[in-house]
């Protein structure tokens, strides 16, 4: 079992994902308690062409006076198929978990850890294992809790990525980079129209120290409507471009989804 590069990158990356929320648990407060929301969507069509997708994003939040850790899972998936076809084709197959710990150091400035295991079968990225820590600060913040606020955080880090790369192509084959990564970030969150629309961007840029132009960007954007204590409407949209895709694979990946969301 795990003989392979991209088997050994997974135990890898689940290791570092499930140590740094096992490690930061043991550390927070005793009476801080879990709490989480699910987004789910789906889509259908049939006709000329039957088209499928669906989509869940699972986040679970710990938080105490110094600590606040999460754990994030996102998966899609969506096949299409033309009458007179032989099969369906798969137009969306993609997992990702993260872990991300801040830890307050003082007043506004905080320190950041993040981990990531994914995957994207339309991308032909078999996998990618990525871990980074560093310094961050609170520019913004509107209220006592800090559910309003805009944060900046830099670091350093490690990324593994493997990559099928398309027959017919120079490079065909299975493809796998080590990267020592830089890394700088954001996340702002604010509430609009009285509380009624929460808003949510996110944003990185990992830039390899051994190899510049390897560089990623990720930007995300999402907006939940609630019309209950628990249910809401939710709406994303996530873009990724990776500047050293590949010839075949193309440098950028837009994702959007619309559905429910429910708070626990």
């Amino acid at each position: 079992m795990f003989q392979t590069e991209s088997g050994r990158g997974l135990m890898l990356g689940l290791i570092l994902a499930g140590a740094l929320v096992a490690s930061i648990s043991a550390a927070a407060d005793g009476d801080a308690e879990w709490t989480g929301d699910i987004a789910l969507s789906v889509s259908a069509q049939s006709g000329t062409t039957d088209s499928f997708s669906g989509a869940v994003d699972a986040k679970t939040d710990r938080a105490s006076e110094k600590d606040h850790v999460t754990v994030r899972l996102k998966a899609d998936y969506g096949t299409s198929e033309k009458t007179g076809d032989d099969g369906a084709n798969t137009t969306q197959d993609s997992q990702t978990l993260t872990a991300d710990w801040k830890y307050i150091v003082r007043e506004r400035f905080f320190w950041g850890s993040r981990s990531e295991v994914s995957r994207d079968g339309t991308q032909d990225r078999k996998l990618r294992v990525a871990a980074d820590t560093g310094p961050g600060y609170r520019v913004w913040q509107s209220d006592v809790d800090g559910n309003e606020h805009f944060d900046v955080r830099g670091g350093v880090g490690y990324r593994l990525e493997i990559v099928d790369v398309p027959t017919g192509t120079p490079e065909s084959g299975t493809d796998d980079h080590h990267f020592v990564d830089l890394v700088a970030g954001f996340e702002y969150k604010n509430m609009f129209f009285d509380d009624n629309l929460d808003f949510t961007h996110t944003g990185s840029v990992r830039a390899p120290a051994n190899g510049f132009s390897d560089f990623i960007v990720n930007s995300e954007a999402l907006v939940g409507v609630p019309f209950s204590e628990s249910w809401s409407f939710r709406a994303g949209v996530s873009v990724e471009y990776i500047n050293g895709a590949p010839d075949g694979i193309n440098k950028v990946t837009t994702k959007t989804s619309v559905g429910l969301g429910y708070k626990f």
